[in-house]
């Protein structure tokens, strides 16, 4: 809360060397931005402060603190500390698979398979990828969103990647089929016709 004293002060200086003023008596509030005004005025949810007599050679009331005029905060059922607020937790994970495409037929000799996902935030500390191959973990865990496979056999074939924190699965993606096509070479036999 930032508090200005300096013009406040002046103000109720100002009130205090004013010609006599008839009631004697000023009021103070603090804005919503935290400012102690002082006024000759009453305003809403001001305090009235008794002022001493001007003929009197009695000295200004002191101002030792304005933390009592300053709005109080309205009690929660959460007792307030000086503790930082604890970081928020990060956002559930959720993956899905950008590439291949579920029942996509992937034509390719050498057998390769490239694998993209996506993440709707980065993998936090301890979060690891599992890429799971014909319902079989492949490879060793990750923390990559793509993968390349290489040799894998021609046929049909079901891919899933699922994400675990401390072994614990957090997230995966929905397996998907795709479907292999490498070209066959059979072997020429001599004299056959």
């Amino acid at each position: 809360m930032k508090v200005q004293l300096l013009p406040s002060l002046c103000a109720l200086s100002g009130l205090l060397m004013a010609s006599a003023v008839s009631s004697q008596v000023a009021y103070t509030w603090v804005d919503k931005d935290g400012v102690v005004h002082f006024s000759d005025t009453p305003n809403q949810g001001a305090k009235a402060i008794s002022l001493p007599n001007l003929e009197s050679s009695a000295p200004a009331p002191r101002v030792e603190s304005t933390e009592s005029l300053a709005p109080q905060a309205k009690n929660t059922s959460e007792p307030q500390t000086d503790e930082k607020p604890k970081a928020d937790k990060p956002l559930p994970l959720s993956l899905s698979m950008l590439t291949p495409q579920h029942d996509e037929t992937i034509r390719s000799n050498p057998g390769s398979i490239n694998i993209q996902l996506e993440a709707n935030r980065k993998l936090g500390i301890g979060e690891q990828l599992q890429l799971f191959l014909d319902g079989k973990p492949y490879g060793a865990p990750q923390s990559r969103l793509t993968w390349q496979l290489n040799n894998i056999d021609r046929g049909t074939h079901t891919l899933a990647v699922q994400a675990k924190r401390s072994g614990k699965l957090i997230a995966s993606t929905s397996p998907i089929t795709v479907h292999l096509h490498r070209a066959s070479i059979k072997p020429t036999i001599k004299g056959a016709k």
